[in-house]
């Protein structure tokens, strides 16, 4: 761990820090109440305390979150916050009227607290801040990947026999269909110490709750599109199935689902078929709130109406999501089938499941990125890609590696619309709000997750954890050609910013724009 003295604000604590504000706010608006003797004071006080709080809540100012320049960033979050302050006590002022809250009264009154909040903030003490080292970042496709395989190797090492795969066919032969069980029988690797094999149809209730050992094999006969609860399945499946053991399941992939639409219907009958699926299927669930009503039990007549009638639910899976959801829980795919229909997938227990994560599910997706001082940060983007493929990246890079653009090759990951939005950056644009909030700046290296920043050579992450990524990032030309070019253009510019940071950001932007603009540069 790299130690540094940097500068932090004389009183640290964001709640007494806000209360400051609060009383200056409640004073500046009161004094320009009182000098024009217009107004209401309680109205004029009210408003402006609104729009206050609402530009802290946008731009957290009073978090201090870049220590190594420390009067740049007091100076960038409290112009954000003015600027938004201002925007919501125009419009507050305009709802309440010239009467109650004259305009002049509510400028005068932000001019002042704006001053008196920025003054209250400039004292500043000296503080050790601590950055973590290259060695210290965890690096999914190697790190990690390691512990899961001692993990493995030592639950092998106390088995005592191998199980005789045949018996275990001969069990399941009645209870599965022959293609699942052809299936089993000709990818399930041999293993050892047997705890026993469960065939599971699905977890309706607490009454399905008194299986309590873990087995070494557990099937999941029902197709998982079909289950009622996913998550509460797969949790139940992780808990039973022992370390080292395997997990076998079966699902209709989203993209063979289409295709089986498209067969079926034609011309205008297939988009209004397609739409209404999309929406009660994909849309719906993915709203939050609204899901917890899609999912309610009060409304669950619908869904037991919709089986009666059509014998299966049909929740659209992609392959993105249902291995994103195995590397979740733990497991890894060993070995899928092919084919237009029903597929089945043979899956490992690794390790144990991901935790303090949450995943990526609805429209906007909040991912954990490596920060200022190799600290995590939280960002936010459209997602485009498919639900939990966040968990699959060192699983994509381990098996593709990299595409000349830097990206990962054969990436099944995205989304139809993905590809759009990632071509003209639309999917970035919730990043606004953590510019707003102070998490990242206007110019500057993306925001880089913890497994692609440990691709990087050393050089380059020293330099990366000192300077506080970006909303717009150093684009590099169309023809830039491997990884190794892209790191050069991108530790240029992490050069020149330590060396000039104000001069750099504004030569930068500007070229960023030129590309965009004129050059008709896109994401690849």
């Amino acid at each position: 761990m790299q130690h540094n003295l940097s500068d932090v604000p004389l009183i640290r604590n964001s709640k007494i820090r806000s209360t400051i504000g609060f009383i200056l706010l409640v004073l500046s608006a009161t004094v320009a109440s009182m000098i024009f003797g217009k107004g209401r004071i309680e109205v004029t006080v009210s408003i402006t305390a609104g729009a206050w709080l609402l530009s802290v809540l946008i731009t957290d100012k009073y978090v201090h979150k870049y220590p190594q320049r420390y009067f740049t960033y007091l100076i960038a979050s409290h112009l954000k916050a003015a600027l938004s302050m201002a925007f919501f006590l125009w419009i507050f002022g305009y709802i309440a009227g010239q009467i109650y809250a004259p305009p002049h009264v509510l400028w005068v009154g932000y001019v002042l607290f704006v001053f008196a909040d920025a003054l209250v903030s400039v004292p500043r003490c000296r503080n050790i801040t601590a950055n973590q080292s290259f060695e210290e970042v965890p690096s999914l496709s190697t790190k990690n990947a390691t512990a899961d395989r001692s993990s493995d190797s030592d639950y092998v090492n106390k088995g005592k026999s191998l199980i005789d795969k045949q018996a275990i066919i001969e069990k399941i032969r009645s209870d599965l269909d022959k293609p699942m069980v052809d299936f089993i029988e000709k990818n399930l690797p041999d293993l050892q110490g047997l705890n026993g094999v469960l065939v599971l149809d699905d977890v309706k209730s607490a009454d399905d709750q008194y299986i309590s050992a873990p087995a070494s094999l557990l099937i999941g006969f029902t197709r998982i599109n079909d289950v009622l609860r996913l998550n509460q399945f797969m949790q139940f499946c992780t808990e039973h199935i022992s370390m080292g053991g395997y997990f076998v399941l079966r699902y209709i992939p989203f993209e063979n689902v289409i295709k089986h639409m498209k067969y079926r219907y034609t011309g205008p009958l297939y988009w209004i078929v397609f739409i209404l699926y999309f929406i009660w299927y994909r849309a719906i669930p993915k709203i939050p709130w609204l899901d917890r009503v899609y999912f309610s039990p009060k409304i669950s007549w619908l869904d037991d109406i919709h089986l009666s009638l059509v014998k299966k639910r049909n929740r659209p899976l992609s392959k993105a999501e249902v291995w994103g959801r195995l590397s979740f829980c733990g497991m890894r795919v060993l070995t899928e089938s092919k084919g237009d229909g029903e597929l089945y997938i043979i899956a490992q227990r690794i390790t144990l499941p991901v935790q303090n994560k949450i995943p990526s599910y609805y429209l906007i997706a909040e991912l954990e990125k490596v920060g200022l001082d190799g600290k995590i940060i939280r960002t936010h983007k459209i997602r485009t890609m498919f639900p939990f493929s966040e968990f699959l990246q060192a699983r994509i890079f381990e098996d593709h590696g990299l595409a000349p653009t830097g990206k990962f090759a054969n990436d099944f990951r995205l989304t139809d619309y993905g590809s759009f939005l990632r071509k003209y950056w639309l999917d970035e644009l919730p990043q606004i709000f953590d510019w707003l909030r102070g998490d990242i700046k206007l110019v500057g290296m993306r925001a880089t997750s913890r497994h692609f920043l440990s691709l990087y050579p050393k050089e380059f992450y020293d330099l990366y954890i000192q300077i506080k990524p970006g909303l717009i990032p150093p684009i590099f030309d169309e023809n830039t050609n491997g990884f190794d070019q892209i790191v050069d253009v991108e530790l240029r510019y992490l050069k020149s910013y330590w060396e000039q940071p104000i001069r750099t950001d504004i030569r930068y932007f500007f070229q960023t724009f030129r590309d965009i603009v004129f050059k008709g540069v896109r994401s690849k």
